[in-house]
């Protein structure tokens, strides 16, 4: 599946992180058991079935999926921007709840794989690989930016920032989500588990740990005052909400077990420990 994109300028950092999302893209398909034919409908189903099974913690008041951020008001007949489209699943989202969208990604493979998404199920978009560090859009062309899980893997997070702020128009929304520092899977399953007792802080530091054993060639981490500082200089009304999956609360290695502790924890029990202690954390917050 080849993206039909036109080169574009990158840092010798951005193209670190090229190399590693293209070589490891987001299918949720750590054991090797998505068989279907790639690009199908199928294929994307079961792509959306593994993300959208995982969070419980985004639904809306009436369980639609992600509907306690993707707001109608947010989204119909706006223009939005989705930065890091990665397979297309919130992009897909977007365009159904009536965005007039524009989704960008560092990849040619994401942008080949959303592309051939909306070609399957007949969506609306544009697709265009761009670098979230530099984007070709003019200055306050969005009301509302999407970016889940994205722009905390550049190296260079505060231009990614500044560019969000730059092409968002006075009171349009920001929805970001990045990875949170205080969490379980910072400080138990590295701090704890690989560093400690699998003795990795005795040659590198925990940061590095916490990214050589999770995703991205980068990974920044952040806590409440640090983000909230980040977005204070262009942003107002700003909210922040901790998150995690269930898988976080069960430190061991990846089985038919502890797959089956997660099914049975209630999402309740779930919240109550990872609002505190999950490794995400979510920014609501509009352009002043």
């Amino acid at each position: 599946m080849q993206a039909e994109t036109n080169p574009i300028p990158l840092s010798e950092a951005q193209k670190k992180n090229v190399n590693w999302w293209e070589e490891n893209p987001m299918t949720y398909d750590w054991e090797g058991t998505l068989k279907v034919t790639q690009g199908s409908r199928e294929w994307y189903e079961e792509i959306d079935r593994r993300f959208l099974s995982c969070s419980y913690f985004a639904k809306g008041p009436g369980g639609e999926p992600f509907g306690r951020f993707m707001k109608p008001e947010y989204v119909q007949g706006k223009d939005v921007l989705e930065v890091g489209c990665g397979m297309g699943t919130h992009a897909s989202m977007l365009a159904r709840a009536g965005a007039r969208l524009t989704a960008i990604d560092l990849t040619e493979r994401a942008i080949a794989v959303t592309r051939r998404r909306f070609e399957v199920f007949n969506l609306k978009g544009n697709i265009q690989r761009a670098d979230a560090e530099q984007m070709p859009f003019a200055d306050k062309s969005f009301d509302f930016v999407w970016s889940w899980g994205v722009i905390h893997h550049s190296s260079q997070f505060e231009r990614c920032l500044a560019e969000v702020a730059r092409v968002l128009r006075p009171g349009g929304r920001l929805m970001l989500m990045v990875y949170y520092r205080p969490c379980i899977v910072y400080y138990v399953n590295n701090g704890l588990i690989r560093g400690v007792l699998m003795g990795q802080l005795l040659r590198k530091p925990l940061q590095q740990i916490y990214v050589d054993a999770g995703d991205g060639f980068y990974a920044r981490v952040f806590n409440k005052p640090e983000l909230r500082a980040h977005l204070a200089g262009a942003f107002k009304d700003i909210d922040l909400n901790v998150l995690g999956l269930k898988a976080e609360l069960f430190p061991i290695p990846r089985t038919k077990f502890k797959e089956k502790l997660e099914e049975l924890t209630p999402d309740w029990l779930a919240s109550l420990v990872l609002n505190q202690w999950g490794s995400m954390i979510v920014a609501e917050a509009v352009r002043k």
